[in-house]
């Protein structure tokens, strides 16, 4: 594909799907068409009328996805299956086999996620009950956390305050600590993490939305940034700018921020997100839609995988991303593991490789937020494929591998956070692949972060309610 298609292809992406952070699965153009074409067989809510129901995956003429679009377009012979190819088109045949998967998965979500509410306190899943014990309650969202070496944790509220949680005794606030552009939406104070000699240098590293000042059209604008600084008698002091995109970067939209930091191998890692622009993931001139690394001091490593192009973002490590919240370190492979937040569905677990291009929005399995597709493919030549890929969305948060011996079973196990699920899934994983995907819990509220903890335990970041306020929350194994 030429360099001329290719920008003309994003451009036309930009210009004619709304990339907003909303989910309605009852909305939009596919369950227009299904309201349309199929409820009078299958049922208003696809439980089954004059044909069969569409919520218990039991459909003998075909399950996968190719095969459910032959099945919508060709119909099937001697049934009431009519072919549909004459009516929708192949992006709303698509649209509609998302559609189904969504409708169909969310019941079972939820379904499970009543049988997961805990009984006496206790959560049931397939390997190790537990109960979640309270560790602190913050006043807002708390979205970054991290372990200070004195048991206390440090964490960052999304509307631009850091706290300092003793292990008993009143959270302390953390004063001078940079300003954040926060007028709503997504935007505020995001990750924290400590560096990993942090008892001989003392350095904290946060993500934030860094106000801009304003645009031309007298609008607030911000963009993602990465500092760090010491905090001496609860106080933010010597604080270094690690990553400051250039201005034009900057932009009045509240979402799609990206934001994680992790550590490996002595470097820094941090995604930044696509923030509403789907031409700047497939462009390296942009620090947009991407994992970036750099040393812990903000020097470009000589062995990054674009230092030598022209142009590019000397940072960049991988490109081609949308929204990645989750970033882990595997504890045997040492290899990076990302979740990400696709469209309406299409939210993906990968490994993140040098200098390699993920995808979107070129390639996605979601659609768009109001019903209608953003690509034809699932897949492009020269990008990679996800690990899994969650239809409907979980929304997925922070993600961690569990090492401890407090759940033994779940050892070697990636646990990821839903913000729209409300719960955890555990995922299995042998050689690369990920081989099982169960939900140990549901209907707790948004999981924005999980950790595991110095001392063996899983914490996790939890915000519930309107205005939604936020708590942290170990999970203690039950006999």
């Amino acid at each position: 594909m030429s360099k001329k298609i290719l920008t003309f292809l994003l451009l036309f992406l930009g210009w004619s799907t709304p990339l907003f952070p909303q989910f309605h699965i009852d909305k939009g153009e596919a369950n227009d068409l299904y309201a349309q074409h199929c409820a009078s067989c299958h049922g208003k809510n696809l439980e089954g009328g004059q044909s069969s129901s569409l919520l218990d995956d039991e459909w003998k003429y075909g399950t996968t996805d190719a095969e459910l679009r032959k099945i919508i377009r060709e119909g099937i012979p001697d049934t009431t299956m009519i072919p549909w190819k004459t009516v929708l088109t192949e992006d709303q045949i698509r649209a509609m086999v998302i559609y189904l998967r969504e409708r169909a998965r969310v019941t079972d979500r939820q379904a499970l996620a009543r049988r997961r509410q805990p009984k006496g306190g206790i959560f049931t899943s397939d390997l190790h009950n537990f109960r979640m014990e309270k560790v602190v309650q913050g006043e807002g969202i708390l979205w970054g956390f991290d372990f200070l070496p004195d048991g206390s944790i440090l964490a960052n509220q999304r509307s631009g305050i850091m706290w300092r949680l003793p292990p008993r005794g009143e959270p302390v606030k953390i004063e001078g600590t940079p300003p954040v552009w926060h007028p709503g939406g997504e935007s505020g104070m995001f990750d924290l993490r400590l560096h990993p000699h942090y008892k001989d240098n003392g350095w904290v590293y946060i993500s934030f939305s860094d106000p801009g000042g304003v645009n031309e059209e007298a609008q607030e604008i911000g963009m993602t940034a990465v500092v760090r600084g010491r905090i001496q008698g609860n106080r933010w002091v010597d604080q270094e700018v690690i990553f400051r995109a250039s201005p034009e970067e900057y932009t009045a939209d509240q979402h799609i921020w990206g934001s994680r930091i992790i550590f490996k191998d002595g470097y820094l890692y941090f995604s930044v997100g696509a923030r509403v622009d789907s031409v700047a993931p497939q462009d390296l001139t942009s620090a947009k839609g991407k994992v970036h690394r750099m040393h812990d001091d903000g020097r470009i490593p000589e062995d990054n995988p674009f230092v030598q192009t022209k142009g590019a973002i000397k940072s960049i490590w991988s490109w081609g991303h949308r929204n990645p919240q989750g970033l882990t370190v595997h504890p045997d492979t040492g290899e990076i593991w990302s979740t990400e937040h696709g469209p309406r569905g299409g939210d993906e677990v990968n490994i993140i490789l040098k200098g390699q291009n993920y995808g979107w929005p070129l390639a996605t399995y979601g659609m768009d937020y109001d019903g209608t597709m953003i690509t034809d493919k699932t897949a492009l030549e020269g990008t990679v494929q996800p690990l899994l890929y969650w239809v409907p969305s979980i929304g997925p948060g922070g993600i961690d591998f569990y090492e401890g011996d407090a759940f033994p079973h779940w050892k070697g196990n990636l646990l990821a956070g839903g913000m729209w699920s409300e719960g955890m899934h555990r995922l299995t994983i042998e050689k690369g692949r990920i081989t099982g995907d169960e939900i140990i819990f549901g209907d707790q509220g948004r999981v924005r972060n999980t950790v595991y903890g110095p001392d063996g335990h899983v914490y996790l970041s939890i915000s519930v309610g309107d205005p939604r306020i936020g708590a942290i929350y170990k999970l203690l194994p039950v006999d």
